[in-house]
Parts: C-alpha cells; structure tokens; sequence
C-alpha cells in the first residue's frame, strides 16, 4: 500500500468516523504481502487495539466458509449440485410460497412444487429471504404475529438459545429457481452439513477448511467461548450517529448456545480468514480439490435468476464492494463479475458481511483482499469509501 493511504485510515479511526480497521492482500508473486490494523477493540476505555487475529463478527462472511464445506461433501460424494435435499432438511422444504395478501392483510400461499437444490441454497434462488430485509416477509410477520427470536447480547443468560428453525421458520418468496432473493440458503446449507455427516458444524469447518490452510484453533469459529476464558478478543461494534457522523459504541451480539448458522454466524480474524481466501488464490487444494474449487469462480445462475440478481444490484444499499451496472452473475461461493470492468476481471469473486466488512479474489490478476471493520448500518457509505480506496491502491500496486 501506500504511507498516504495508511494515513487516511488512521485518521479516520482517529477521528471518530471508523471505530478501528484491519486489512490485508496478498498476490500470487509475492510481491505483496500486506496487512494493516489500527484502533480499539471497542470504543470503550482501555480497550485492546485490534490486530489481523481479533475477533470479529464476520456475519455473511460465513457463507463462503459454508460453501466451502458443502463443495467438501460434493467432493465426497455425499450430495450433487443439483440434488434435491428436501428430504434431509423438512423445516425447510414444509414452507410454502407466499403469494401475496388478500385485502384484509391475511397471507397467500400456494405450495412449493419443485425440488430445492443444493445449487439453490447456495446460490440464493431457493426463495428462502431475510425476513429484515424483505417487506414481504416483514408484512407476514406482523400479519401472523411470527415473533422472532434475538441474538444473545454481551451480558445476557438465556437457557434455550433460538434454533436454525425458530429463527428461519418463514415461507418462500418465490418457487425454487425462478427468482433470486439474498436470504437463508447458507443457513439452511449448514443444517444440511450436520443432517448428512452428523458432524458438529464448527468442527467440521476447523478439520476440513481451517486447519489444512493453518488457521489457528478458534481463530474462526462459530462458538467463540470454546477457545477463549471472556470476549475480551472479540471486536465490539459500534454504530454511526447520523448528527454528528462519527461512530459510537454499540452492545455485541454473541450467541454461545444457538446454532451455528452457515449463513452469518462466525467469528474470526482478518487473518485468518485471508489464510482461506490465499489458498483459493493459488488453487492449491488445500481445502477443495481445484476441479470443485472452479465451482467458486463460474456463474450458477438460469437467466431469469440472473435478472433478478442484477435488478437486485442496481440499489444495493447493503451489499459492499458493488459497482453500478455491471454484469454480475452468482457462483457457488459469492457475487462474480461476469466481464472485465475497470481493473476487475472476469471471474472477480467478492462478497462480505453486514458490518461493513468485504473480500475479494481475483485469479486473474492475481491477487485477493479483505477489509473488516464493525459499523453499523450495513452499507455505510463512508466505509464503502476506504474500501474503493483500497482496492484501487492495491491493483496500482500488482
């Protein structure tokens, strides 16, 4: 990188407008090995500075390391792309689809008649949303009085933790495979994982994705209070205030007890997470055999999945990294750049999570990065700044 840029993130931390950052890039020479933190752990007093091990709340950073894990039992022979799993996942597949409302409010629902795919929970065309960022599904709640459970806070002590099927025990939005919806697919993936194998979730991502690339145990984990005494490690989050534009501290969510959720529910550190996204770089096997790792980097979607997703994108106030009017298409691990823009290339694989943290892989330029902070709401647009900055720096650099 450049003294310049690495000025401008201090002073943003310093200066209130990020709570802290870390960031990392490394390319297939070796010229750059990258890897930069600065700032508190949480915006309280005597707090740790935050390093590439801190932990984060990684949210939908999840779901490439849950895509990696199902592409482990493709590899294995358990299941097949287009394999309907109906069957090991019954909470899933009982949904229906929710048509409409009559006009009194009430929901409208015809039954599901095709089968849910592995290809669909990954690529999120299942029809499985979010229900906080979907009004469909937001209107069905309150229409059914469908009262979702919260995550655990810093603090709080609940016997029973919510399951995977409390918490996404809400109907399809469209039929499997004719629309794309950004929701629950990788949630749902994880369940498969532990119904198949009959593993436990975040064992199964430290034997199998973490420990073959050298992650440290509990460097990224779904339940960090298995590898630490407190959750002094753990980055708190922080929100901005919309008077003054600087960020301020806001509680944790920490779920010990619940159910690993594929889609959103890790904790890890930037760099142990890079470890993952270099060896995807370099096609090195460590993790997947490279004829299923090309999976990641070719594009799953129908067409009429592949409208939806672009329309999707044309206002994505909260997804990261997105350029206006691109062609993107989706792979079995994240959004994919179908043609070359700007310095991206064809085949450039990203995504990231709703606290305003991204990645990227880029095999043929070579090089591949992660940007993690913890700010809240989900596509702030001054994180969304050093973010471009970044990455605009680091391709000057290759």
């Amino acid at each position: 990188m450049t003294p310049e840029f690495e000025e401008r993130l201090k002073k943003a931390v310093d200066d209130g407008l990020l709570p802290n950052v870390v960031v990392l890039a490394k390319d297939k020479s070796g010229k750059i090995d990258y890897s930069f933190s600065h700032g508190p752990t949480a915006l309280v007093p005597d707090a740790d500075p935050v390093t590439p091990f801190t932990l984060f709340t990684m949210a939908s950073m999840s779901k490439l390391i849950t895509s990696l894990c199902i592409l482990l039992l493709i590899q294995d022979n358990f299941l097949k792309v287009d394999e309907d799993i109906t069957k090991y996942v019954p909470e899933l597949a009982d949904q229906p689809v929710l048509t409409g409302f009559d006009a009194d409010g009430k929901p409208q629902y015809t039954e599901r008649k095709g089968p849910i795919t592995v290809r669909h929970l990954l690529t999120h065309t299942a029809g499985a949303g979010y229900i906080l960022m979907d009004e469909r599904l937001a209107r069905w709640a309150k229409a059914t009085g469908k009262k979702l459970p919260l995550p655990l806070r810093h603090g709080e002590d609940r016997k029973v933790a919510p399951s995977l099927e409390t918490r996404f025990a809400y109907p399809l939005l469209f039929e499997p495979g004719e629309g794309w919806v950004y929701g629950t697919g990788l949630d749902w993936a994880g369940r498969l994982l532990e119904k198949l194998t009959g593993a436990f979730f975040d064992d199964f991502v430290a034997e199998r994705v973490l420990d073959p690339v050298g992650v440290a145990k509990g460097g990224i984990t779904f339940h960090p209070g298995r590898f630490m005494p407190s959750e002094q490690l753990i980055a708190g989050m922080s929100k901005r205030n919309p008077q003054t534009g600087k960020v301020e501290f806001m509680e944790t969510e920490i779920d010990n007890e619940g159910d690993a959720l594929g889609g959103e529910g890790l904790f890890g550190g930037m760099g142990e997470y890079m470890k993952v996204l270099y060896s995807l770089l370099m096609d090195d096997g460590k993790i997947v055999r490279p004829e299923l790792a090309k999976l990641l980097f070719q594009g799953f979607l129908k067409p009429t999945e592949k409208e939806a997703l672009n329309k999707s994108m044309e206002t994505p106030e909260w997804a990261v990294g997105v350029i206006p009017k691109a062609d993107y298409d989706w792979s079995l691990g994240g959004l994919l750049t179908t043609h070359d823009v700007g310095h991206r290339k064809r085949g450039f694989l990203q995504w990231g999570g709703a606290w305003n943290m991204a990645w990227f892989i880029d095999r043929e330029s070579g090089v591949c990065g992660v940007f993690g902070t913890q700010v809240f709401p989900p596509g702030d647009p001054v994180v969304r700044s050093y973010m471009k900055e970044f990455e605009d720096v680091l391709y000057s650099k290759l």
